[in-house]
């Protein structure tokens, strides 16, 4: 009798197993992966990749053929209009910013209860992506403003700046060693004043001081403002984005001589710090006791107009279609210099944007209706700080936030054939990593998880990471070409995109019908 009983749970289990083999094999509809051919991928990239869209800058009127082009695709589709957007376009509004009334200007440093004024242009400029209002608050230096878990350095370890003002170095530690774990000599995106500020915003702090590291001769802060120069130079103040004024910090740069007198109540002096940080790469931030700012910011703006292209297939679920599954990309690059230098951005990112499209069609192929939504949306402005995006997500959700259940994002998918695919967000998002190993029995994509904390810089599913919605990254990698010239369409491994692009199906497929929401493990 035993012997039966331990042949028959023997059975069971095996015939539960192949049952949940035989499942898993079969869960993504067929018609839909059938849609996703390596031939059709190549037309689309070599057409948003092309010298026509003059490398797809934000904004540039080859973005928004590029845009047009997206756009009649998602209605050939089948995708609707989404309503409050007004059609296809969601309208992303970017500010040319300009120095109000110079008396509006102000910096007034308190040590130890006296107050010390500042000059504009002298001792501090705003920085134009800057809030306009008025604060007052303790000061903290915070190094570099730089969270790297991949590199094991965080600037806000041990520092408390909610409500606080902070200081930060321009750069990033050891920026000129070329053994340095910063990618050497060659700067990484921690170095971007918008991802220093961004990441000032998401530990509380209220203002952000930038100065020049002391590896570099300066005296006065670098000032971009045509209303202070005697010859004013064009284009010299870059676009920012036209978002809510409580999605920014007050930010300003200052000169030597104000930040000695900041550090001067500690007892350090900048060159001191910057030495202690770089010799052992370990962080040295610090609340300067006693010290205070004052700061005041007044800045008048020129509005310009880019778009995110989005297009809804609507789900069939009485109540789950008022659930939002969203599948997006970036589709702008860099640009052009001059007439004859084209960054296309073939892989960064016509390849995710071709993603984008052909997960569309494949899902319009489909014989039912996901029960759940989806939202189809290109990105304007990822490389300028994630702007598409960080608009969508902070100040103009086209669907609410909290009906939002998941996101999936493609951003460079169609190089490094021989290489796994990168997939980030399967530690914020257990559930979505463990429908991807699933759906992955049948497509049997090479792959390698990885943290997401370990993504230098970012891409456009970290906006949505700030909000604590479950996302999954598909990336297969940097190359010799990244933002060069020669990122061109002839060099995309389309097969090998294909594959990426079957997997994402998969996954937006389970996640859309999927009883329940996917949980977000915030890190």
């Amino acid at each position: 009798m035993t012997r039966m009983r331990s042949f028959f749970n023997v059975l069971v289990i095996f015939i539960l197993s192949f049952f949940a083999t035989a499942f898993a094999q079969k869960i993504t509809p067929a018609e839909g992966l059938q849609a996703i051919t390596a031939d059709s991928l190549y037309t689309h990239v070599a057409y948003l990749a092309s010298d026509k869209l003059q490398g797809r800058n934000t904004p540039s009127p080859g973005l928004d053929t590029a845009a047009a082009y997206i756009a009649r695709y998602f209605q050939y589709c089948g995708l609707k209009p989404v309503e409050k957007a007004g059609g296809y376009f969601q309208k992303v509004p970017l500010l040319k910013m300009k120095l109000a009334d110079k008396t509006s200007q102000k910096f007034v440093l308190t040590v130890n209860g006296e107050a010390h004024p500042f000059a504009l242009k002298k001792d501090f400029v705003p920085l134009h992506l800057s809030a306009n209002r008025e604060i007052t608050a303790p000061v903290v230096f915070v190094g570099y403003s730089i969270t790297a878990p991949e590199f094991n350095y965080d600037d806000y370890e041990n520092v408390d700046v909610k409500g606080k003002i902070v200081l930060a170095f321009t750069g990033e530690p050891q920026e000129k060693d070329s053994s340095s774990v910063f990618d050497g000599i060659k700067r990484t995106d921690h170095s971007k004043l918008i991802n220093k500020v961004m990441n000032a915003l998401d530990h509380g702090a209220v203002g952000f001081i930038y100065v020049t590291n002391p590896r570099h001769q300066f005296h006065r802060p670098p000032n971009p403002w045509p209303s202070l120069l005697r010859r004013r130079l064009k284009n010299a103040v870059p676009l920012t984005l036209g978002e809510k004024e409580e999605n920014k910090l007050i930010a300003v740069q200052i000169g030597r001589n104000l930040a000695e007198e900041i550090f001067r109540p500690s007892g350090r002096t900048m060159k001191q710090v910057y030495a202690a940080i770089n010799e052992n790469l370990q962080p040295q931030s610090f609340a300067i006791k006693n010290v205070s700012a004052s700061i005041s910011v007044k800045l008048n703006s020129e509005k310009f107009w880019t778009q995110n292209v989005v297009g809804l297939l609507e789900g069939s679920g009485p109540k789950l279609k008022n659930e939002i599954v969203v599948i997006g990309g970036h589709y702008d690059h860099l640009g052009a210099r001059g007439d004859s230098v084209i960054y296309n951005g073939a892989d960064d990112n016509a390849s995710g944007t071709v993603g984008v499209m052909t997960l569309a069609k494949a899902f319009s192929q489909c014989h039912k209706q996901p029960a759940r939504s989806i939202l189809f949306i290109t990105f304007a402005g990822e490389e300028k700080g994630l702007f598409g995006s960080r608009y969508y997500t902070g100040t103009d959700p086209l669907f609410p936030l909290e009906n939002t259940i998941a996101m999936i994002n493609l951003d460079m998918i169609g190089r490094n054939d021989t290489s796994k695919v990168e997939i980030y967000g399967g530690d914020q998002s257990p559930d979505l990593k463990k429908i991807f190993l699933e759906v992955n029995e049948e497509i049997k994509l090479p792959h390698r998880f990885v943290e997401s904390k370990k993504l230098s810089g970012g891409s456009d599913h970290m906006s949505f990471g700030r909000k604590n919605i479950p996302n999954l990254f598909f990336f297969t990698g940097f190359h010799k070409d990244y933002h060069k010239p020669t990122d061109t369409a002839e060099k995309i491994t389309t097969e090998h995109m294909a594959q990426v692009i079957k997997a994402a199906f998969g996954v937006a497929w389970q996640v859309a019908n999927m009883p329940q929401r996917p949980k977000f493990v915030e890190q």
